[in-house]
């Protein structure tokens, strides 16, 4: 009887041991992290059928959302008054060589971001409006193409600000929107 009783306790202590080893040597995936890209450089690549074909950049080296951002670089938009233009919202990461074009990823991400468009003022002389803003897959707004179409002569800003994992689509402004920002650019326009 003790050499049976023996025997269960070796082959339950051989069993308990090599349970443990498998458990020791399974691999445990650890949770997928998103790392969020270094944005330097938020693009307008602005285009109509009058042949306008222009680049305008708001660059910062050390990239936007830095602990001590450095001074940006920003082109002067100038455009035709009462003018309709097609426009590509891009970012770019240009301290990487070479530069890396982040707007695919975003466009392929396109439900966890939104590009607003904001002109100051809004109507009148110096003002853009905005409309056709293209969609992510589910039919919500992203807008990194959309149409502009300019006011009378007049200066102003354009506000582009690119949100990440906002909670409202639909907003119209980056408070609204919700989610954080991972770029805003702020250019002076001058409309002529």
């Amino acid at each position: 009887m003790m050499k049976y009783l023996s025997f269960i306790l070796v082959a339950v202590t051989i069993f308990a041991l090599s349970s443990c080893d498998k458990e020791k040597n399974e691999v445990i995936e650890e949770p997928h992290v998103h790392e969020e890209e270094v944005i330097t450089t938020v693009r307008l690549v602005i285009t109509n059928n009058a042949g306008f074909n222009k680049t305008f950049s708001y660059k910062v080296d050390n990239g936007f959302n830095s602990s001590s951002p450095a001074t940006p670089v920003i082109d002067d938009v100038v455009l035709d008054a009462n003018t309709t233009y097609n426009v590509d919202v891009q970012v770019w990461n240009e301290s990487e060589t070479p530069a890396e074009d982040i707007t695919e990823e975003v466009k392929e991400e396109g439900a966890d971001h939104l590009f607003l468009l904001e002109s100051s003022p809004s109507t009148g002389a110096g003002s853009i409006g905005f409309s056709n803003g293209s969609k992510d897959a589910n039919g919500d707004a992203l807008n990194q193409t959309l149409d502009f179409t300019t006011g009378d002569a007049g200066t102003g800003q354009l506000t582009v600000t690119l949100k990440h994992e906002p909670t409202d689509k639909s907003a119209t402004d980056p408070p609204g929107a919700g989610g954080e920002t991972d770029a805003q650019a702020i250019f002076p326009v001058t409309i002529q």
